[in-house]
């Protein structure tokens, strides 16, 4: 009797493993765009207009390596963070993970060029939950597009 009530409760555990895996994750990779950067000099660039928290950011260099001067995560309180800073092997993927408490951010900031060709592009997507802050209007339907900056320098420096 014991090692039946055994057996069923391993079934039943093992059913619901299962079950957890197979239910699709509730968080939507939204790619938020692209932008090219230039080999003789850093090329800066901001990226707006988070409208909800993120999970995870990640940057891709499509057509070349690319050398990063830094990579700033600004939060809407008013902190930032350098999170990266080095080379991007050419389709090499760099996330950032942002744990809940830090999910509110308000711009991510770079400086980055091409290591070889006469320019690269890099691709942003983000991991959202999709809902909006709760400070915003619930009514405002957006499907998160950010707002992209770049700024011409011979410097990293803005």
């Amino acid at each position: 009797m014991r090692a039946s009530i055994c057996k069923s409760a391993l079934l039943t555990l093992g059913a619901l493993l299962c079950l957890g895996t197979a239910l699709p994750a509730s968080a939507d990779v939204h790619q938020l765009g692209a932008v090219n950067v230039s080999a003789d000099h850093y090329t800066r660039v901001s990226w707006t207009r988070f409208d909800g928290p993120v999970e995870r950011l990640s940057f891709v260099p499509d057509n070349d390596a690319v050398d990063c001067d830094h990579i700033t995560i600004n939060y809407r309180d008013g902190t930032s963070h350098d999170v990266f800073s080095g080379v991007l092997l050419r389709d090499q993927r760099q996330t950032i993970t942002f744990p809940d408490s830090d999910s509110r951010l308000r711009s991510v900031d770079f400086a980055c060029k091409a290591r070889s060709l006469d320019g690269a592009r890099i691709t942003l997507s983000a991991v959202t939950e999709g809902g909006l802050y709760p400070d915003r209007d619930a009514d405002l339907h957006m499907d998160r597009q950010a707002h992209l900056r770049t700024f011409e320098s011979a410097s990293a420096e803005p």
